[in-house]
């Protein structure tokens, strides 16, 4: 094979384990501790909505968000949103939402989308083995960061079967049957967002 074969063999092939690929972020919370909606704080210029979307891309081809629409959302056919049935149902009740419009993924990237460093919790979650079921992040008091993992989607669909309701279901009760490698991190890398000193630390903002 020439080696312009062999580039476009190997570019098929990422392309198409991109396809099998989808992200999804969860962004549908009331922010009540944070007192405004924080997916819309900005960090250098970008939202912290935009900023997951902007990670899931460099990973997958599609990404998939629990929550409304933003007002001044620019349309992108590879992002699509999607609303619990009721609404504030809760993350896990979002992430049923999102897995009941996703089709022909084999891995679910999920993202909290109140990360402060989105795209360095994806590039190690890309590079990272995975266990049988999926990679999760791993926070500096040991805790697994579940929104912050990377996921065999079946195991994520028997979980969500398994825990039954989800309405107001805890995530950690949800996905800690799971078994999943850890990645153990710095703070600044698994720090989400949920209060206004939370915001301060990273210097984002509501501008």
């Amino acid at each position: 094979m020439s080696v312009i074969g062999e580039n476009a063999a190997m570019r098929s092939s990422e392309d198409e384990r991109r396809g099998s690929r989808v992200t999804v972020v969860l962004g549908g919370g009331r922010s009540t501790r944070m007192g405004t909606d924080k997916l819309g704080l900005r960090i250098d210029g970008s939202t912290l909505l935009e900023r997951a979307v902007a990670a899931g891309l460099n990973w997958s081809d599609r990404v998939v968000i629990a929550g409304p629409r933003p007002q001044h959302w620019r349309p992108d056919s590879r992002v699509s949103f999607v609303v619990e049935d009721p609404p504030f149902g809760g993350p896990v009740a979002g992430l049923f939402a999102a897995l009941e419009a996703v089709r022909n993924a084999d891995e679910v990237v999920i993202l909290a989308g109140d990360l402060a460093a989105p795209a360095r919790v994806v590039a190690i979650l890309a590079e990272a083995p995975m266990g049988r079921d999926g990679v999760v992040l791993e926070d500096s008091d040991g805790w697994a960061q579940y929104l912050a993992g990377r996921y065999r989607v079946g195991a994520v669909r028997q979980a969500l079967r398994d825990v039954g309701g989800v309405r107001g279901a805890s995530v950690r009760r949800t996905l800690s049957p799971l078994r999943l490698h850890r990645v153990p991190v710095a703070s600044a890398i698994s720090l989400d967002l949920d209060t206004p000193n939370d915001a301060k630390i990273v210097g984002a903002a509501n501008i």
